[in-house]
């Protein structure tokens, strides 16, 4: 009887030891498969929260198709069709309205109470509605749209920038425009060249960079400004200046350059 009483204690033992094993096992698995949602939620930086038409998210390589509630992530290229329209909401009721055939790339980002929100992006073509508030304007957070011939920076709330690589008249040669309109606050604006030419654009006007150069200013949006006195083209880039952005004040009637505000 003896002999039975101790393998029976023997078995409970091995079924205790199995329970533990597979209890921990469990919570192991349980562990894997919550943090794959947890890293995913640390690099999102937005989400879609309404889309038109038909667009596409490029992913490490892959393509996703753009879909609302759908979260964007770092680095992610959004690209939208001819016929789509797409809203990404962001912290604190920011958001980023991308136009039809545009595409934006997310290349930095920071956190803004805790939720990750894009700091940089870069708008390669199109039209991009940028809507930043609470959180995101303050002191401690920036938020800047690149273009390939342009950067705007965040000073104001609501702001629209266009990139196209089309032929405009009075600049045959260059073909890459960024133009930003101002709704409400002060965008700044900056060509790329070393150092960098910047103004600030005011609620209800817009500046405009063609190549390298400011190209023209406006007193009112949809107004054009000033007429192009002239521009000089080396290498592709812009020199001239349009009237507004700077005078005919250097040696023998070049432009001398304006970093004042507009």
């Amino acid at each position: 009887m003896g002999g039975f009483g101790n393998a029976g204690i023997m078995q409970k033992r091995k079924q205790t030891t199995c329970s533990r094993i597979a209890s921990l096992f469990a919570a192991a698995m349980l562990a894997i498969v919550t943090s794959v949602p947890a890293a995913h939620a640390q690099g999102a930086v937005g989400t879609i929260s309404q889309i038109q038409g038909t667009a596409n998210i490029q992913r490490n390589g892959a393509t996703i198709a753009a879909t609302p509630n759908l979260p964007i992530i770092l680095h992610d290229k959004v690209v939208t069709d001819a016929n789509a329209a797409m809203t990404i909401a962001l912290v604190d009721n920011s958001s980023l309205k991308l136009g039809p055939s545009s595409t934006l790339t997310f290349d930095e980002s920071v956190l803004v109470n805790g939720v990750g929100a894009p700091s940089k992006v870069g708008l390669l073509g199109g039209h991009l509605h940028s809507l930043i508030v609470g959180a995101m304007r303050g002191s401690s957070t920036t938020f800047q749209v690149n273009t390939p011939n342009a950067v705007g920076a965040v000073r104001g709330t609501e702001w629209d920038t266009d990139y196209d690589e089309d032929e405009h008249e009075g600049s045959k040669g260059c073909r890459k425009r960024t133009r930003v309109a101002v709704e409400d606050g002060t965008v700044l604006f900056c060509n790329t060249a070393n150092p960098p030419q910047c103004r600030d654009v005011h609620q209800g006007k817009h500046s405009e960079i063609r190549c390298g150069a400011f190209w023209q200013e406006s007193s009112a949006l949809g107004a054009l400004g000033a007429t192009v006195l002239g521009i000089g083209l080396a290498g592709g880039v812009g020199v001239g200046i349009a009237a507004g952005a700077g005078a005919f004040n250097g040696p023998g009637g070049q432009p001398t350059p304006a970093t004042g505000s507009k």
